[in-house]
């Protein structure tokens, strides 16, 4: 049992620093997975001319990078901040992050609603509300998975606890 505890041990330890090490690149590559799933939901969903489907992919991969580097990262970075500081953090710093987070949330619609805008110059209004019902319903799917995803990295914790 003792062997079973440090290779165990072991391969958390080696699995994070592999981990820590590759975040960065991690970290884009999902981006762009996640992206790229995204865009590939949207197209099987909607009925858009070749012309549109170009114009379309082209304002989506220009907002979606844009969105995730300007907005996206940076409220991340703010709800981990907090996280970490929550028990500590004083009034002063509280409410600069409600303000850079309401910052970050003017941004991200004003992005969103640039992004409309372009579709609207070359794809009919119907067809872009139908883009953006799709988008919502792509979220919701991804929200449904990583709360799935939680649930069995629980169970699998709680298997182990009890193993051990």
């Amino acid at each position: 049992m003792m062997k079973k505890l440090t290779a165990f041990l072991l391969l958390l330890f080696v699995s994070n620093i592999l981990s820590t090490n590759l975040f960065a690149q991690e970290t884009s590559s999902r981006h762009k997975a996640f992206k790229e799933m995204k865009l590939n939901f949207i197209l099987d969903n909607t009925e858009m001319s070749k012309e549109e489907v170009e114009h379309f992919q082209c304002v989506f991969g220009s907002f979606e990078d844009k969105y995730h580097s300007s907005v996206w990262i940076k409220e991340r970075q703010i709800k981990k901040k907090i996280q970490k500081s929550f028990d500590t953090i004083n009034a002063q710093s509280a409410s600069s992050y409600i303000n850079d987070y309401h910052v970050l949330e003017k941004l991200g619609i004003s992005l969103r609603n640039e992004r409309n805008q372009k579709l609207l110059e070359k794809i009919n209004a119907k067809e872009v509300l139908n883009i953006l019902n799709q988008e919502q319903l792509f979220d919701r799917e991804m929200l449904k998975r990583i709360r799935e995803r939680e649930n069995k990295k629980k169970k699998k914790e709680e298997a182990i606890k009890e193993y051990l």
